[in-house]
């Protein structure tokens, strides 16, 4: 219930979405490099394009598990030294106890297995009730690898942080750091199950209300989608007009060589590159998180396959993003390095850098 007021509290406070101000810089980059380089244009950025990216059905990312029940009347005759016991398996089997959300599971199994070890010492050595417990302890342990994905897998903070967004993280995105620290906490609680128990309930609710508070997941991942779109495009035009004109052909300065040049400094190094630098430090964060959390046991081969196609050393979105940023790079240093104009060279510090293209 406290969940659920905070998340209706939380969307009326975001109800008004800001202008995309990362699609409108990238798009502005695109345009001016486009009109230096006297190209034929580019093919925009298709938001369109980020739904491969999209969660796999939560039918194919959860566990089924089989219930593990203990008779209540066993507990009430020969439990009454274990209150606290009685007490979570009578909530368990309460109406309000069948309808708990997944994330609520996982903390309850804590509490569970935590009861059940406090309670073993005021039992008989040879008592049936005690075996009993013993080896529910033991089922409920194996299990909790299991509960953990489906408490990931089965809620909407977990889901919601994980899927595109329609707009790319402002350039002037605020600091996101609770989110991506509950990010890396729920990985090393993963990592520590079975032998860690899981933290109650009251603990969990913060670690996955961190994740629903925040845009900026589902801002990242298009962020590095249309980063990627954006280098890649701004790279074919860079060389595509080397391999058809090249600027600077006798390798020295022209004047739309310092066009380029002007273009270079203002609006990739004093624009994108910041831009660039931001996303690139967040999903480093973003990346170790996830690849943290798929190493954990017991992950659904579902999900695993989505973690690393997002954030996988290669042949993902991340690793596309960085290979596409080092592209345009060495895209842009062959370019001004052909007429003289790089950093280091003559040209450099004598170009005129503030024509207008």
């Amino acid at each position: 219930m406290k969940r659920l007021a905070l998340l209706l509290c939380l969307a009326l406070l975001t109800g008004c979405n800001p202008a995309d101000s990362g699609l409108a810089l990238q798009n502005d980059y695109l345009e001016r490099l486009n009109r230096a380089l006297e190209a034929d244009g580019f093919a925009a950025f298709d938001s369109r394009s980020t739904s491969q990216y999209r969660l796999p059905p939560r039918r194919e990312r959860l566990l089924a598990l089989p219930e593990l029940r203990i008779s209540l009347l066993d507990l009430v005759i020969d439990a009454r030294r274990c209150p606290r016991l009685q007490q979570l398996i009578s909530q368990r089997n309460s109406s309000l106890g069948k309808q708990l959300v997944p994330s609520q599971r996982l903390g309850y199994e804590g509490d569970l297995l935590r009861a059940i070890d406090d309670c073993l010492p005021h039992l008989q050595e040879d008592s049936s009730l005690r075996a009993t417990l013993q080896r529910l302890a033991s089922d409920k342990r194996d299990q909790l690898p299991a509960v953990f994905w489906n408490a990931l897998n089965g809620s909407p903070e977990f889901e919601g942080y994980l899927r595109f967004a329609d707009q790319a993280l402002p350039v002037t995105a605020r600091e996101d750091s609770a989110a991506l620290d509950a990010l890396q906490q729920l990985a090393a609680l993963g990592q520590a199950l079975p032998q860690n128990l899981p933290p109650p309930a009251e603990q969990l609710e913060p670690l996955f209300f961190a994740l629903y508070a925040s845009d900026q997941g589902g801002q990242l991942i298009t962020s590095l989608a249309s980063l990627r779109h954006t280098l890649e495009a701004g790279s074919d035009l860079l060389e595509q007009r080397q391999q058809r004109r090249p600027l600077c052909p006798l390798g020295q300065a022209t004047p739309r060589g310092r066009i380029l040049q002007n273009i270079f400094v203002k609006f990739y190094a004093g624009g994108l590159q910041p831009y660039l630098a931001q996303v690139d430090q967040r999903g480093q964060q973003w990346q170790a998180a996830l690849l943290h959390l798929q190493r954990t046991d017991g992950i659904p081969a579902a999900t695993r396959e989505h973690l690393l196609r997002l954030a996988g050393e290669q042949d993902s979105l991340w690793q596309d993003f960085r290979d596409a940023t080092a592209r345009h790079v060495k895209a842009w240093q062959t370019l001004l390095n052909s007429c003289g104009l790089a950093p280091g060279q003559a040209g450099w510090n004598s170009a005129e850098n503030d024509a207008e293209p």
